[in-house]
């Protein structure tokens, strides 16, 4: 891993990635695509250390609440957010300043952050959602929503 110092976190449609790479090696991922314009090897994960202060500085300014999306290029729970925790830092910011969160993750790690995250769906909107990866066709097929949204509020 390595360090690099952000110009700004939040992309034009309010999301934004803690990281830049991913040490999960998924066969499936997008994200390798040069399109993201990555000057490193994908899996040296490169963290953005003024990331938190980037995201407390762009809140405060903004007129209006509204989600903000975490982890749509790289998982924000990946094995080094255990000691980074950047991702509860940047869920501690949102709900400072009432904004929804939503996130993406395949990592059970999210359970670190349940009760920040219950705290920001309370007053304003927390959505995470959780890649779960199977070769089983049989588990595959239990948790297959057949196009249907599962709500499962916290």
């Amino acid at each position: 891993m390595h360090y690099v110092k952000a110009k700004g976190i939040l992309s034009s449609k309010n999301r934004m990635n803690l990281y830049r790479g991913c040490t999960h090696g998924c066969i499936y991922c997008d994200s390798r695509s040069s399109c993201y314009h990555m000057d490193h090897d994908f899996e040296d994960v490169e963290i953005k250390e003024n990331a938190a202060e980037l995201l407390e500085d762009e809140l405060k300014r903004k007129r209006q609440p509204c989600m903000i999306g975490i982890g749509s290029v790289s998982d924000t729970y990946l094995p080094l957010e255990e000691t980074k925790k950047s991702t509860r830092k940047a869920l501690e910011i949102i709900y400072k300043y009432g904004f929804g969160a939503t996130l993406i993750t395949k990592s059970d790690r999210v359970l670190r952050d349940l009760d920040l995250l219950k705290k920001i769906n309370e007053r304003s909107k927390a959505v995470v959602q959780i890649t779960i990866t199977t070769a089983d066709d049989e588990l595959c097929k239990k948790n297959r929503t057949r196009g249907k949204l599962l709500k499962r509020p916290f």
